[in-house]
């Protein structure tokens, strides 16, 4: 994407662990009242009758990646690191 215009001094992928939800779907939950990209995605399935399906298929995403127990809800979020330099 950048080319040969940017040197990078530093390519790293850690992991965030997210421990902030006591239950698996309190996350979910979290996404739904406060993510702008999920709140619009809500609202477009709703107006297509779709809200149901989707609601369902973001709980079975917090119950399957869900690491913690069903008390501590642990998920982990890789992101990509990039430190470089312009040319």
């Amino acid at each position: 994407m950048f080319g040969d215009r940017v040197d990078f001094t530093t390519l790293e992928r850690p992991v965030l662990e997210v421990t902030a939800f006591p239950r698996p779907l309190d996350y979910r939950e979290h996404f739904k009242e406060r993510y702008g990209p999920t709140i619009a995605t809500f609202a477009h399935a709703r107006e297509n009758g779709r809200e149901a399906e989707l609601d369902e298929a973001l709980a079975t995403f917090c119950r399957e990646w869900n690491r913690g127990t069903d008390e501590q809800a642990r998920f982990e979020m890789e992101y990509l690191s990039a430190v470089g330099n312009r040319n």
